[in-house]
């Protein structure tokens, strides 16, 4: 009984990764003649390619089917025809083997270029007491810049839908595509504002600029590409 209970959740995430319906295409379809334009405030050029890197864990216990999990939603998610193309996890595969010993810096570049992507997404997944952190790092590499995503759930039930709250802001943030997933998310964000101005009106009146902070710490320089 001890041993179905401890596999029956992992199926469960295994199967809902790739039953959950999302805009899914051939990660080695080739892009269309479509002219290429920069999403608005990023300076990211559509059409872009993105290597997703396996992502790090630390865990006292095996959760690689977990890492796994996470890095098939954020391929099929991120994927998007004509504009965004995810390179296959076998060629991220057989890049990293002839990498072993190099440090991430090295090994973001190596992809970079043995890919030709312009984007390169990194990760970790931490469990501590039961719950999981999710962070996620999108480098620009034309840019220089990256942009850090993070999200948290209480147990491994609701990683499906923290990683596809993180998917959901890439695409929204790095390259302007709006999603259902994104708009739950600002449904959320909007209810939050409502709330805090029905419990807390004074000190709303008092900082106008508040509700114009960004969730998110946006773009960032990476020194390490200079």
């Amino acid at each position: 009984m001890t041993y179905c209970k401890k596999v029956f959740p992992v199926l469960c995430f295994l199967i809902l990764t790739v039953a959950l319906p999302c805009t899914i295409v051939k990660h080695d379809a080739p892009f269309s003649s479509v002219a290429r334009a920069a999403t608005p405030d990023t300076g990211v050029q559509l059409p872009a390619t993105v290597a997703v890197l396996p992502f790090t864990i630390h865990a006292s216990e095996d959760v690689s089917h977990i890492q796994q999990g996470v890095v098939h939603m954020l391929h099929s998610r991120l994927a998007w025809p004509d504009r965004v193309r995810v390179i296959p996890r076998r060629q991220i595969a057989a890049v990293l083997q002839n990498l072993t010993g190099a440090d991430k810096n090295q090994v973001i570049h190596q992809v970079a270029d043995q890919t030709s992507s312009n984007l390169v997404l990194t990760g970790s997944i931490t469990r501590l007491a039961g719950s999981f952190s999710i962070d996620a790092t999108v480098y620009d590499m034309k840019n220089k810049q990256y942009m850090t995503f993070f999200e948290q759930s209480k147990d491994s039930d609701e990683l499906i839908d923290k990683v596809a709250r993180i998917a959901a802001g890439i695409n929204k943030q790095v390259f302007d595509r709006s999603t259902t997933a994104w708009e739950k998310i600002e449904q959320e964000r909007q209810a939050r504002i409502n709330e805090l101005k029905r419990k807390n009106p004074e000190y709303l009146m008092q900082t106008p600029q508040w509700q114009n902070q960004e969730e998110s710490p946006g773009w960032k320089i990476w020194k390490y590409l200079f």
